[in-house]
């Protein structure tokens, strides 16, 4: 799916993207998995109201260092910056490489069995709330 992003703002995005997501203990950097090539793409068909925000910030900041863009943009359009981060971050944490590396399967069909007592039943979250018992007061009618 082409999202009409030109070069110069997929690559000012790439640079920007480096600073937000840099590769550190282990973990890919976001140009490393891709976030600015077809995974921008893919998330701006998705989230098409994301795209006035990005591009806005990505042209205001063309040409300049990236670690300067993103303090300029957290300064002057915090905004830009959020979709920008946005963008970046769920392009890299849909990737299977940082899936993998991070112990997420993905989304799993995990149905409800009725008969069972949940989690939050049996390991005894609830129980201060149980030994405190009730503690109901009536309001004032009016």
């Amino acid at each position: 799916m082409s999202t009409g992003v030109t070069d110069e703002i997929r690559g000012t995005f790439a640079a920007i993207a480096d600073v937000l997501i840099p590769e550190a203990e282990g973990m890919p950097s976001a140009t490393q998995v891709g976030v600015h090539e077809d995974l921008l793409d893919r998330i701006l068909g998705l989230r098409p109201d994301l795209r006035e925000d990005f591009i806005r910030g990505i042209k205001s900041v063309v040409g300049e260092k990236p670690h300067a863009a993103a303090e300029r943009l957290n300064k002057e359009d915090p905004a830009a910056l959020g979709t920008i981060g946005l963008i970046a971050s769920a392009g890299y944490y849909i990737t299977p490489q940082v899936r993998e590396l991070i112990g997420y399967p993905g989304q799993e069909n995990r149905p409800a069995d009725p008969d069972e007592d949940p989690e939050y039943v049996t390991n005894g979250m609830l129980q201060v709330v149980i030994d405190r018992g009730p503690i109901y007061v009536p309001t004032a009618k009016r």
